[in-house]
């Protein structure tokens, strides 16, 4: 199959005009005839909101706020480009931390100015070469439709396709968005046997990392390092293993030699920064969170909770007015979130209490008990224990409790919550009580799905939706419930016909799941016999 430039769409991404105009002619004199500008990264975004196109052309620097890194970054969190969008990064810079901060976010190519029409050219030739048989792909994982999108990259392969790693790697990226650990890794053991392929040898580790073998995945990971310390995604999962096998000394070495390598990735720094503050290393944690909300301003990874961290760590240190004032700059900079809000007015409360200020310390906890209220079944585990710490440290060791034991409802299932919400105990010197909190209210969210499967497999579905949405409506924010919920809901439909009612409210259960959990196994299967039923 030959491309034509003639078949794609194109936007232009710089700041100077001079420069728009110059980029806009060389790919109009190579035929494509639909092109688009935008002059900063707000105006890229609504582009890319509003159509598909094969090439984005993108100057790193864009003048006030969002820069060609974040850009991208925030296109493909919010799957605005697809696996055969081209991306070429344009810049002037050379600096070290610039040129590693954009290789994390991998685009497709790298110029460096002054660009000629002739190279351009070329460079979009190779990467057309290499693109164009990914289109179904793409398609396929638009549609939710993993398993397709799958076998349309196992047709690519047999047909010897002209790119085959990047097959091979989306291919390992869907069996691990799916869950299929072992697919995964029999993949890149295959490509491991033939090279020693960094990208393969840290996905091998992260199947290990996910079937909880995390001294295997420890030991690859470190390979990879030892053979490349400039793969940082590699670093990054050797100190989430460490993490998880207890060790956030070695964890926080790890990350804060990544951040020298490469230190403008908001992730990293926060992760930098909620390890140190674990350890109490204050210091380093007060430089990670800072480096985090300087570098995030205009990124999608502004993060209210990064603030209410910083000023933990600053009354930690006596700075009582500081962290105040870190809270109100929260305030400011996510004025219309209620969920930051919420962040935040927690945050205070701690705060408040360390310095002795009870009223206002209360004041604050009511306003987040508050906010909790009016946000439940959509607020993050992360935000639900800080509410609940802060119910502790005020005295209020009922609220606390009740609010960890809808926690545990809602996260049955995760052993990594279930050891949080412990902790907090031990913390409060109530060790024994949260064990038996946390064991019985597990074992009352699996007396319920029970119930929902057994009704399932004798085929009386619209009694189990009856029992779960019951279960629903005081548990909202349960993965398990959303999730078996909507399976029900899928077997009425079978059994019935295709009621749109009923599809919707099974849409919603999913969008609620995804957005709690993306890596949830049964989203995508759910999602394509919904599809398939709208379609029968």
């Amino acid at each position: 199959m030959t491309f034509s430039f003639k078949q794609a769409n194109a936007l232009i991404i710089d700041d100077f005009q001079g420069m728009r105009t110059m980029l806009r002619d060389f790919v109009k004199n190579m035929g494509v005839l639909h092109i688009d500008t935008a002059s900063n990264g707000k105006d890229a975004i609504s582009h890319l909101n509003s159509s598909k196109y094969e090439i984005v052309i993108c100057d790193y620097n864009l003048g006030p706020g969002a820069n060609g890194q974040q850009v991208l970054e925030e296109a493909k969190l919010r799957s605005l480009t697809g696996v055969s969008t081209i991306w070429v990064m344009v810049t002037a810079e050379k600096t070290t931390d610039m040129v590693m901060g954009a290789a994390e976010i991998k685009p497709d190519d790298y110029l460096l100015k002054p660009i000629s029409q002739v190279l351009l050219q070329s460079r979009l030739e190779k990467l057309m070469a290499r693109k164009q048989s990914l289109g179904v792909v793409e398609a396929a994982i638009r549609a939710k439709d993993f398993a397709a999108a799958i076998g349309h990259c196992d047709q690519l392969l047999k047909t010897q396709a002209v790119n085959p790693q990047e097959v091979l790697r989306i291919k390992s990226d869907l069996l691990l968005t799916l869950g299929d650990y072992a697919a995964a890794r029999t993949l890149f053991e295959s490509v491991l046997a033939v090279r020693n392929i960094a990208w393969a040898k840290t996905g091998l580790g992260k199947t290990l990392y996910f079937t909880q073998n995390y001294a295997g995945a420890l030991a690859l990971f470190g390979q990879v390092l030892a053979d490349n310390q400039m793969y940082i995604e590699a670093a990054d999962w050797l100190a989430k293993t460490h993490e998880a096998m207890g060790d956030g000394l070695l964890a926080q070495q790890v990350l804060l030699e990544a951040v020298k390598l490469s230190p403008n990735s908001p992730v990293r720094q926060k992760n930098l920064g909620d390890t140190a503050l674990k350890n109490g290393a204050l210091d380093l944690a007060q430089t990670a969170f800072e480096k985090n909300i300087k570098i995030s301003e205009f990124s999608a990874h502004k993060n209210p909770a990064v603030y209410a961290r910083l000023a933990e760590v600053l009354i930690d240190k006596g700075e009582s007015q500081e962290a105040l004032n870190v809270l109100k700059r929260s305030k400011a900079d996510f004025r219309f979130n209620p969920a930051a809000a919420l962040q935040t007015a927690a945050a205070e409360s701690r705060v408040y209490q360390k310095m002795g200020e009870f009223d206002k310390a209360q004041a604050a906890l009511a306003s987040a008990e508050q906010l909790t209220e009016q946000l439940a079944g959509s607020l993050s585990t992360e935000l639900l224990l800080e509410v609940a710490q802060s119910q502790f440290r005020l005295g209020y060791k009922d609220k606390a409790c009740s609010l960890l034991g809808q926690v545990i409802k809602s996260n049955h299932e995760n052993l990594a919550i279930a050891s949080q919400i412990e902790a907090i105990f031990v913390a409060e010197h109530l060790q024994q009580e949260g064990q038996a909190l946390v064991a019985s209210a597990r074992q009352e969210v699996i007396d319920i799905n029970n119930q929902g499967v057994v009704l399932a497999k004798q085929g009386h579905f619209e009694q189990g939706v009856k029992l779960l949405r019951k279960a629903l409506k005081q548990l909202p924010g349960s993965e398990a419930i959303n999730i078996n919920l909507c399976g029900l809901l899928i077997g009425q439909l079978s059994k019935e016909g295709y009621k749109e009612a009923l599809a919707a409210e099974a849409r919603s259960l999913l969008d609620r799941v995804h957005e709690q959990n993306p890596a949830n196994k049964k989203y995508y299967a759910y999602s394509l016999v919904l599809a398939r039923l709208q379609r029968a």
